[in-house]
Order: C-alpha cells, then structure tokens, then sequence
C-alpha cells in the first residue's frame, strides 16, 4: 500500500530503469513472521528501496485527558536523502486545536537493543523507539514541542499481520515503474505505568521499483496520486476487532485491501485474519465515499488550497453481497494536515491529511461495530472546489 511519501518514490525512480526486478505474486497469509526482522531496517531490496518508515496511530485515555497521536519516522532514499519525523497531538476531550510538527534530522538504528532514534536538536524533537524481543513488547518515548510520552509499552494483541495476505503488495505505476510494497502492521493495547490506557496501531514499511519501466517516463511527476487509508479499533459484541482499509486510484484500475483481524483468547494469537484486495472476486470492491467535507490548508498552495477534502466518509465492500465484509462510516476532527514529514524531500506534494478520532458506526462482515476505541483516517485525496460557479451557455 501506500499511501504514505508515495510521490517521494516517484521522484526518484528513475535510478531503477535498468532493473529487472520481479514483484512477489499474492498468496493465502503466510506462517507468522518474526517481528524483529520486520521492524529492523529493510534490507530485502539493497539499494533499491526507496523509503521505509515505522509508524503509530494511537489514543490514550487516562487522567491527563483523552488525546490521539501519530508519530512516524521516515527513512527517505530517493529522490534525496532525508530522515524525518512527524508528530501529531489531537485534543480528543475538548476542542482544543491540533498539534502537528514536521522536522529533519538524523536517524539511527542500533541492532543490539532493537532501537530506533531519532534527533533534531535545534527544534527538541526526539524519538526513542524500541522493539523489546525478549519480553514482546514496543516501547516508544517521545519529546517534542507537540507531544511527551515517556516509556509506553506497546503490547501486540496477535502475531503481526501481513497486509495484503502476504505483506507484499503492488501500488500501481509511478512515472512509468511498478511500484512494490512490503508491508507490515501490529494492533496493540497502551500500558502507562503498568495500566491498560488505550489502543494504538503500528506500521512497518518500505517502497521500491518493482520492475523496469511499463511505460515512457514522465518529464514530471503527477501530483494527482489520490489515496484513502483508514484504521479502525473497536468490538464485535464483546469481542475486539481490528479493521484496516485503504484503495488508491491508480492506473489501469485501483489497489485496495480490507484486513479484518479478531482476538483471540491471548495476545498470542489471532481468533481470525481475513485480508481481501483487488485480486479477489467481490461482489463490492472496496468504495470511499465523502459524507462530509474540509478545506485543505494554507500549505497546499494558491490552488489546491481551493480544493476541500474529506472528514467523514462511508466505505463499503462486499463478497457476497454488497456491504457484507464491512459497512463503515468513520469520521475524525477537522484540520489535521501534516506539512514535510512523510511526503518527501520533492514538494510535489505539500499537504497530507493525517487524522485521528474515535468515531466510526456500522457493520463489520455482518455485525454491528461498537465500542469504537480508536479511528485513523489518511487521505491525499483533494476532490472539489470549496466554492464552484455554476455557469450555464
């Protein structure tokens, strides 16, 4: 998938033109795979991979107040090399404003301990983030003007999903290349101080050139590269369940997927994991639909700032029946637009809705979706004017 500095890759992709590189074929979903050589840095694609990044989408409930964060840190190759960090604090009790910083600076991974860190000392911005093999679990400390979080244990509910089925997956052509995915996500519970306080959804994954050129390059590239992505934490009956999905519209068809994972009696294991995509025969192929609208910000520019984008949205699929895998309409606070981190070093593209909330109401592969604990909403998605004269001739 994805979604995320996707247009970054595609800036720089025309170093891969003389590789014949092959993209692994789809499968059924494969044995559990080992978390520490997922979160360690990529090395399956040698120089080729493009950018990779580990992610969080998180909500936290206790007695400071109730708040949504993200935080990503990206490893940019091509077009430019560039470590970045992106920070996001949503106020989710009140109305305050959200909190969101872009930064640059240096990112280091040491291997004995598991631990990626990252620095920007002129801004005070620091991320201390950990994969703890021997006790299973994630830590992450964060220091920023956004947001603190010191030593949140991150506690996996299931072996760590493979998305797509098999943790690869194709994401359609930039500037004439395939472009492939590998792709890995953990749902995990927050513990601060040893207390349950919230939920929060992780990402691993890297982006490369997945073969040689299907098509002429372009002299540049195309801003317009829309995408949805939605992450949804919440219970069927009295029993979680963590929902994914995301479609890109992309040439000749779009890419999508739907990733259903329900627990099990122990974070151990998974009661069940069912991911459908493009490749399957559905009666209802992945559909996003805006209920609601936004403006984009001041940061997209003179133009698209005239453009709006979504805040609610109703997706659907169907395999037997439309709406039968999942009905869902999700809605997060206005306003949460991440500028720099995660698009790249290009600036095709300046703007990136990065959303988190807790709202989100339907039906999930026939039941009724309740205690929603957490919604993430990405798009890069711009639609239609904010304000359109209707001219008749």
């Amino acid at each position: 998938m994805k979604r995320r500095a996707f247009l970054s890759l595609a800036g720089g992709l025309a170093l891969g033109a003389a590789l014949p590189l092959s993209l692994p074929r789809r499968g059924a979903f494969a044995a559990t795979a080992d978390r520490l050589s997922k979160w360690q840095p990529n090395t399956s694609h040698g120089p080729f991979l493009a950018i990779e990044w580990r992610y969080i989408a998180g909500k936290v409930a206790d007695p400071a107040g109730d708040y949504g964060f993200i935080v990503a840190i990206s490893d940019i190759k091509y077009p430019s090399a560039s470590k970045e960090l992106l920070v996001e604090w949503q106020d989710l009790s009140g109305s305050q404003a959200p909190k969101i910083g872009s930064y640059s600076g240096t990112l280091a991974y040491n291997s004995a301990g598991g631990t990626y860190t990252f620095q920007d000392a002129p801004h005070q911005a620091s991320v201390t983030w950990r994969w703890d093999n021997t006790n299973q679990v994630y830590n992450l400390s964060v220091a920023s003007p956004e947001l603190t979080l010191t030593n949140l244990v991150l506690r996996p509910q299931g072996p760590l999903i493979l998305e797509g089925g098999d943790g690869t997956l194709d994401l359609g052509d930039a500037l004439g290349f395939p472009v492939g995915s590998d792709y890995y996500a953990d749902w995990t519970t927050i513990e601060i101080g040893g207390q349950a306080r919230g939920v929060a959804r992780v990402d691993m994954q890297g982006l490369y050139p997945a073969a040689t050129p299907v098509a002429p390059l372009l002299a540049q590239p195309d801003p317009d590269y829309d995408h949805h992505w939605f992450a949804v934490a919440g219970q069927l009956g009295t029993t979680p369940v963590w929902i994914s999905a995301w479609r890109i519209e992309a040439q000749p068809a779009p890419f999508w997927d739907v990733t259903i994972a329900v627990s099990g009696a122990s974070s151990a294991a998974w009661q069940s994991v069912l991911s459908k995509t493009e490749a399957d025969a559905l009666v209802e192929p992945l559909s996003v639909r805006v209920l609601d609208w936004q403006p984009l910000p001041a940061s997209a520019g003179p133009l698209l700032s005239q453009l709006r984008t979504g805040q609610a949205w109703r997706i659907t699929a169907g395999v037997a029946a439309p709406g039968d895998l999942i009905d869902l309409t999700i809605a997060v606070p206005p306003g949460q637009f991440a500028a720099g981190a995660r698009l790249g070093a290009t600036g095709v593209l300046p703007w990136m809705e990065e959303a988190v909330g807790a709202v989100a109401s339907g039906t999930v592969q026939g039941q009724a979706l309740s205690g929603v604990r957490l919604v993430v909403a990405e798009t890069t998605a711009e639609f239609n004017q904010v304000n359109v004269p209707l001219v008749l001739r």
